[in-house]
């Protein structure tokens, strides 16, 4: 039974909270069928399906199988994370910022053509790291090129030669046709209407 002191817009406050309720869940439910339904289109054969695939990952396909690797392991302990590792002094960090506010300050300022390279500092293994690339390779020389046709010619056989006349027209019937006069009214008769 309502309450009669409850006002009119608090009533429709709840009423419209449970019709929102009531669309959420259908829309809930037509989106696990469309789920499903999207599953169902996952086979790759008629014997395998949504059903199949669940049980393939779980349950009795999984018996006989060795267990993945570092499940008989204990579950991680909390105590026994090592404690925070010492900071060091502050004058080393500050050191490093230092350093590093350097090497900010170079890469913003990059070296100009022309420039002296520094010196490479001197690391484990710069031996082996050259200091500059290799030289391009050189090309073995083309051989020369002749002033005749550029034809392949077999022994016994003498080169092409050019003409010096223009060659002859085509003939009249492979010329292109003239090019119809689109403003002349058509030349077939008019097609009557349906009907008539």
């Amino acid at each position: 039974m309502r309450d009669r002191s409850e006002p009119e817009a608090v009533r429709r406050l709840i009423a419209r909270r449970r019709a929102c309720a009531g669309q959420a869940r259908t829309a809930a439910r037509a989106a696990l069928l469309a789920a499903g339904a999207a599953l169902g289109g996952c086979v790759g054969s008629p014997g395998e399906g949504p059903f199949e695939f669940y049980r393939q990952i779980s349950g009795e396909a999984l018996e006989g199988r060795p267990l993945p690797p570092g499940m008989e392991a204990r579950s991680p302990n909390l105590a026994t994370i090592p404690g925070r590792p010492d900071r060091g002094p502050a004058s080393a960090r500050a050191d490093l910022s230092t350093l590093l506010a350097a090497n900010r300050a170079a890469a913003a300022d990059p070296r100009r053509p022309g420039a002296p390279v520094p010196d490479r500092p001197d690391t484990e293994g710069a031996a082996a790291v050259p200091a500059a690339p290799p030289a391009p390779p050189r090309l073995a020389a083309a051989p020369p090129i002749g002033t005749g046709p550029a034809t392949l010619l077999l022994p016994g056989q003498d080169a092409p030669t050019m003409e010096d006349t223009a060659p002859a027209a085509p003939p009249p019937e492979l010329n292109v046709p003239a090019a119809p006069d689109l403003a002349a009214p058509p030349s077939f008769a008019p097609i009557a209407p349906r009907g008539l």
